[in-house]
């Protein structure tokens, strides 16, 4: 657990968010995602769009984005990662957040809304990406494809740097990652696709469903763009 100095200012901000959150809760939503096997500490099944709304009301700080990120409620780990200011998240401090991530929910709204913003994302994402840690590789992967997808530039990955992703990781998470990370480098680079359609190859005739789902997905993606 984390200790804080006592700030009177931002304890008063935390409930406030806090109050807000309860507003807005969903039973069914929390229960979804639990039978998913997506678990929090606390969830209250709070809908993005609402999460982003609140967003734009609460005070921007270092401080009080810390405090709600580390008190694994899901809605204010949400709400954490989309308000902390870019620049003040340090490459030590992405790692000690980076900790606490143990759910896909996790994984893909911070790969949204936090890790392609920040500046030490260079640094970051081709260390996780090549983790044995099953979170962090399929982070890096959803966090490139968000940066492409918002850019349009391919940056610092290649298509094979993806794929040694799922040498190492034999796990749905990344397959799922791998896969939205070469559609958005498809859609960013066109020339690509002859340098990912050879990994096709390699899957299709794989008897995992994960593996036939991402063959799938990138043969829709392929015949989009050609089609286009």
């Amino acid at each position: 657990m984390k200790f804080f100095i006592e700030n009177q200012r931002v304890e008063k901000d935390v409930e406030w968010v806090k109050n807000q959150v309860r507003l807005h809760m969903n039973g069914a939503t929390t229960s979804q995602m639990e039978s998913r096997g997506i678990n929090y500490r606390v969830n209250y099944g709070v809908a993005v769009p609402h999460l982003k709304q609140l967003a734009c009301r609460i005070p921007v700080s270092y401080e009080l984005a810390e405090r709600l990120w580390f008190l694994e409620i899901r809605e204010t780990m949400l709400l954490a990662a989309i308000i902390v200011p870019a620049e003040e998240m340090t490459v030590e401090r992405c790692e000690e957040w980076a900790a606490k991530i143990n759910n896909e929910d996790l994984v893909e709204r911070t790969a949204m809304f936090l890790w392609p913003r920040l500046p030490v994302a260079n640094q970051l994402l081709p260390v996780w990406l090549s983790a044995a840690d099953s979170y962090l590789s399929a982070m890096a992967c959803y966090s490139y494809g968000h940066q492409m997808k918002n850019t349009k530039v391919t940056g610092n990955v290649g298509v094979d740097e993806l794929m040694a992703c799922l040498k190492e990781q034999i796990n749905p998470l990344v397959y799922r990652a791998v896969s939205f990370a070469l559609r958005m480098y498809m859609r960013t680079s066109p020339d690509s696709i002859k340098e990912v359609e050879p990994y096709i190859e390699d899957l299709k005739n794989s008897s995992e469903r994960y593996q036939l789902t991402m063959v799938e997905e990138l043969r829709a993606e392929i015949d989009f763009l050609k089609e286009a």
